[in-house]
């Protein structure tokens, strides 16, 4: 019998179709993953993105390189770009912000009454390959992922982190070097 409650994906195939910008093969996407402004989103291949995944990418591009997966109730707000590379996963409840409200009190922190009066603090967001952040970690507008950095579960990640590092908390430290193994492994493929 037939699992109702089990998400259903779309193939690279069905996916062709709808107009992103880029899908390479191999790539499967929830039904229940809600993706705005799917013509700046570029997917490689290898790819699989899981229910209640929300991209929004209307204002920048997204770009997600090969063999990635991102995990289920992730937000990506590409406001200002976000490019992931390859190898990498973005965990359980991840928030990447491109772009937040300025709080000092100079200007609006929402698009009401009118969007002149905001200056929100705006970044990309760049992973390079093997990077892992772990579940409902927070990354700020801006931040630079260093090859094979790994973030730890619920941690706030505000500046850029160095290759190769495991960092956990809130406010982010360096625990210890990340053996890159992988990076050998994945030549493998």
């Amino acid at each position: 019998m037939l699992n109702p409650f089990q998400s259903r994906y779309f193939d690279t195939v069905a996916l062709r179709k709808l107009g992103f910008k880029k899908v390479g093969s191999n790539v499967s996407i929830s039904e229940h993953a809600t993706l705005v402004g799917i013509e700046n989103i570029s997917i490689g291949s290898n790819v699989r993105i899981d229910s209640h995944v929300v991209i929004l990418s209307k204002q920048g591009e997204t770009t997600i390189g090969n063999n990635v997966h991102i995990e289920p109730s992730a937000s990506l707000v590409s406001h200002s770009g976000i490019e992931i590379g390859n190898f990498c996963t973005i965990s359980h409840g991840v928030r990447l912000f491109t772009a937040s409200a300025n709080y000092d009190g100079e200007y609006f922190t929402n698009v009401f009454p009118d969007p002149k009066f905001q200056v929100p603090y705006k970044g990309k967001i760049f992973l390079e390959d093997h990077v892992i952040i772990g579940g409902n970690s927070v990354v700020m507008p801006g931040v630079q992922f260093g090859e094979g950095s790994a973030i730890g579960a619920l941690s706030f990640v505000r500046k850029n982190v160095e290759p190769w590092g495991i960092y956990a908390g809130n406010p982010l430290k360096f625990l210890r070097v990340r053996k890159n193994t992988i990076k050998h492994l994945a030549t493998e493929l």
